[in-house]
């Protein structure tokens, strides 16, 4: 298998199974059958590339890019449901964009409103009539009115935000759960076949070894696409982790640029508004770095999407697990049911 190709393997034409129905498991004609096994078969017997690049070729993938490629190319039959939670992820990450870019310019524009009163609120108030320390205090306390406005805004803007990804996860949670219920009643179904068939063959020792060797290959491969699953989902969500930690590197410093912008044309100010009472501009503008301080914490350190948000509405505990598969037991004791019915057929015919 070659990351730097879609070709499944050197020298081996890929095909597509289409969809597969449990007859085809259960009750397949020859030529399904064979199909069914050249397409175990891209699990068991194809060797992996061990140098997955070429020294013309571009830079390789990043790791998890291509261990999917890797699934993708032993387990094509699953490609639906893993576009589904690719899709999801690539969902998340361009939410999480988008809502980190609103955050930053609802905080510009909150910084723009103090600076705006701190250098002109007091010719605005004076415009409405009041003068005075009136005039002094009702800037003061627009300035002041700016926090709660701005928390509302990011609380508003929070809410929406989460519940769209919430949605999106519990949408992706029931197309999984079904997937995987199908996936556990196909194998709880194979698993009982050997024992249930027994009977069918009893005069055709040969064809029933085939039919044997091949379920318990059937088994052991939907027991596979269900484990490949899960991989696939573990490095989609390790993804979604990096680019989660990523972007919360360059949110803060987006905040500290415009926080550092805006103390800087904030302190170039030194015309007062009020020549009468010069004081009250340094009081607005030490009143306005000390908001404007307390906003940048406040939206860095607040309404931060939760680093387990994915985990948690994903609801991953409702879902069929390959680990309840209990795969190692279940072909253990087929063997051993096998064994033991092979001495019981031996004593029998030593008693003729």
């Amino acid at each position: 298998m070659s990351g730097e190709s879609s070709d499944p393997a050197p020298g081996r034409a890929r095909h597509e199974l289409g969809q597969i129905s449990e007859s085809d498991y259960i009750n397949p004609t020859p030529e399904r059958q064979a199909e069914l096994s050249a397409e175990i078969d891209r699990y068991y017997n194809t060797p992996l590339d061990m140098f997955p690049f070429s020294e013309h070729g571009r830079k390789p993938d990043r790791f998890y890019d291509f261990y999917e490629a890797s699934i993708d190319e032993r387990f094509p039959g699953d490609r639906d449901i893993r576009d589904v939670i690719s899709r999801y992820t690539r969902a998340f990450f361009g939410s999480l964009l988008g809502y980190v870019a609103a955050k930053r310019v609802l905080f510009a524009l909150a910084l723009a409103g103090l600076w705006l009163l701190a250098v002109e609120g007091p010719v605005i108030v004076g415009g409405l009539g009041v003068a005075g320390l009136a005039q002094v205090g009702a800037t003061a306390v627009a300035m002041l009115l700016i926090l709660p406005v701005f928390a509302g805004i990011n609380a508003l803007v929070f809410r929406q935000y989460r519940i769209s990804l919430e949605n999106r996860s519990y949408e992706l949670s029931r197309l999984i759960v079904q997937r995987t219920r199908e996936l556990q009643n196909l194998y709880t179904t194979l698993r009982a076949l050997p024992d249930q068939e027994e009977t069918r063959h009893v005069n055709a020792g040969k064809a029933w070894g085939e039919r044997s060797a091949f379920l318990v290959r059937l088994m052991m491969w939907v027991a596979q696409r269900m484990e490949h699953l899960e991989k696939f989902i573990q490095v989609e969500m390790w993804r979604v982790r990096r680019e989660r930690h990523w972007i919360n590197w360059a949110g803060g410093i987006l905040v500290v640029l415009i926080l550092g912008v805006w103390v800087a044309l904030l302190l170039i100010q030194t015309g007062s508004p009020m020549p009468a009472t010069p004081w009250a501009f340094r009081l607005f503008q030490g009143l306005a770095l000390l908001l404007g301080l307390g906003l940048a914490w406040a939206t860095y350190h607040f309404w931060k999407t939760p680093l387990n948000l994915a985990r948690d509405k994903l609801g991953s505990e409702a879902w069929i697990r390959y680990a309840t598969l209990d795969l190692d037991n279940t072909i253990g004791d087929q063997i051993s049911r096998d064994k033991e019915r092979l001495v019981e057929y031996l004593n029998l015919n030593k008693g003729r």
